[in-house]
């Protein structure tokens, strides 16, 4: 697949990917295996692996083992890790055209998994903990499953947008520490200040496109949830939230304290990459 020439803006690209979410065609015809992981916090996530859940490669070398080229082959089959954008998952077109493309025909015996956010993909939100641009929490405990689990595959991962921000996060956090032999990161906003102001701009574009989009998204995700959200020991104004118009609205009623932060000002700074 070319680029699309026209694309020639994070903004257009989002509008391009929602415009595209449930696109299917040869390049995109991806059936996944789904595998569900607990948090240590209680909390939900799914994998979703193309072409399939690799078996565990923990075992015991034989002396028939050691002889095979195939089951040696099979045991180093590398894992990609892809984390999604905000409100994204693995169901978006172009996540799904680059799990086939790599799986069939890049890396041979390649297998990839999608890191699905809390909430997200029918994934059941059972915490009230939403997904946000500073946490790596949960980035580290499936590395950190998977590096258990599969030993002797090497691992890699893909971030896009705010995945690409919390893969970007959490490389620096482990540093040379981390699990990842390679790391790719799309669209990166970096500096999430930077991004938030420029989405905050009063042009039509923001007002009557992006941001009703975005802020509707959200809205979807907080009806969908409202009661595990307010389960907790501290209560928000999630009825404020659903009329709000903006995406700092939003995040000032319930990112921003529901991540234990005391200013949105704090929340922007402490989650940039």
């Amino acid at each position: 697949m070319a680029p699309n020439m026209f694309l020639t803006s994070g903004k257009m690209q989002t509008v391009y990917s929602v415009m595209q979410l449930r696109k299917r065609d040869k390049y995109s015809n991806v059936d996944y295996e789904r595998q569900e992981m607990t948090m240590s916090d209680g909390g939900l996530v799914s994998l979703d692996w193309y072409p399939k859940k690799p078996t565990s490669n923990i075992v015991e070398p034989t002396e028939s083992s050691v002889r095979s080229y195939s089951l040696v082959n099979l045991k180093a089959m590398p894992i990609v890790i892809v984390l999604p954008g905000s409100m994204g998952s693995s169901v978006e077109y172009h996540i799904r055209c680059f799990a086939k493309s790599l799986c069939n025909g890049g890396i041979s015996g390649c297998h990839l998994v999608v890191l699905n956010h809390r909430g997200y993909a029918r994934t059941p939100l059972r915490t009230a903990k939403a997904p946000a641009f500073h946490y790596t929490g949960d980035l580290h405990e499936v590395v950190q499953y998977l590096s258990e689990t599969y030993p002797d595959s090497p691992l890699g991962a893909i971030g896009y947008s705010m995945g690409a921000n919390i893969l970007t996060k959490y490389l620096g956090e482990q540093g040379k520490n981390s699990k990842l032999s390679a790391a790719i990161t799309i669209c990166c906003p970096f500096d999430v200040t930077k991004l938030y102001n420029s989405l905050g701009k009063s042009t039509f574009f923001n007002n009557k496109i992006l941001q009703s989009n975005l802020t509707e998204a959200a809205a979807r995700f907080v009806r969908k949830n409202y009661d595990v959200l307010q389960s907790g020991p501290r209560k928000y104004d999630l009825d404020s939230l659903l009329k709000a118009r903006s995406l700092i609205e939003m995040d000032k009623l319930l990112t921003v304290p529901i991540s234990g932060f005391a200013t949105c000002e704090q929340y922007l700074r402490e989650s940039s990459s």
